[in-house]
């Protein structure tokens, strides 16, 4: 048993941590994920396909390495966030965060009284932070999400929060919201943006807080951002599978995922 968040000390040092999320249910992939050396992986149950009962066994898969599991939850309620708690995730990414009194509600859910309204339940919990309420309110991390105009116009009171321990940006929803189109910080020429992303981690900067974002580590890093999501299951699954189809001298029937007739089409992959 562990009375530590890694993750938590490797930010405090000043290292950027550099880490991976898991969209699918796959208790394998997220132990893969984990033995690989990286700092932190967050298991995505807004975006992905784990249930609350594939979420636990993942994060015992997890549980015999050096990785600090993180959930991001499907939204910003209470009983999600005990529930990932509860389960062994040592922190949450809590997606939508639009004002204080959401940030503060995000807060209140991950800390024990007198810091918060956690209900007492550790299911396992107790194997990773311990069962000494005021050192798991010290270990756990609160990272809000900021990825929509209103968030954005509200960055300053959200990264004031007390029990706030960082952001993490939303590149895709945030230009959406802005009137563009959902990409990533890495694709992005779209001015507004780029220049509300600045902004958010000018922000947290002031505060003392983490930024976080997906992206390349090398570059992001040296933007300033403290935390970095690497790759997803699903991304590193397509990129393989471009590699493989590349470097295959054969014709394959290959489905289009941007064609609306979603008909195989014949291709010489070469």
């Amino acid at each position: 048993m562990t009375t530590t968040n890694r993750l938590k000390e490797v930010l405090a040092s000043g290292e950027t941590a550099v880490g991976l999320s898991c969209m699918l249910g796959s208790a394998q992939i997220a132990e893969e994920f984990a033995l690989a050396g990286f700092d932190y992986l967050y298991i995505d149950q807004q975006h992905g396909t784990t249930s609350a009962d594939t979420l636990l066994t993942m994060l015992r898969a997890v549980a015999r390495s050096s990785t600090t599991p993180l959930v991001r939850v499907a939204q910003n309620d209470p009983a999600l966030i005990g529930q990932a708690l509860d389960a062994g995730a040592e922190g949450v990414i809590v997606p939508m965060v639009e004002d204080a009194a959401s940030a503060a509600r995000a807060v209140r859910a991950c800390r024990y009284h007198p810091d918060g309204e956690r209900s007492w339940g550790p299911l396992r919990a107790v194997y990773g932070l311990g069962s000494d309420p005021a050192t798991v309110n010290a270990q756990v991390l609160c990272l809000v999400m900021i990825e929509s105009a209103k968030g954005l116009a509200n960055v300053a009171e959200i990264v004031d929060t007390p029990g706030v321990d960082g952001v993490y940006i939303g590149p895709a929803d945030l230009a959406v919201s802005l009137g563009g189109l959902p990409v990533g910080v890495e694709q992005s020429s779209d001015a507004r943006q780029l220049a509300a992303i600045a902004s958010i981690q000018d922000a947290c900067g002031r505060a003392g807080k983490v930024a976080a974002i997906t992206g390349n580590a090398a570059r992001q890093s040296a933007a300033g951002f403290r935390m970095v999501t690497v790759a997803s299951d699903v991304t590193m699954i397509r990129s393989a599978l471009a590699t493989a189809r590349t470097s295959t001298p054969q014709s394959y029937g290959v489905v289009d995922p941007t064609s609306a007739s979603h008909e195989p089409t014949k291709v010489l992959l070469t």
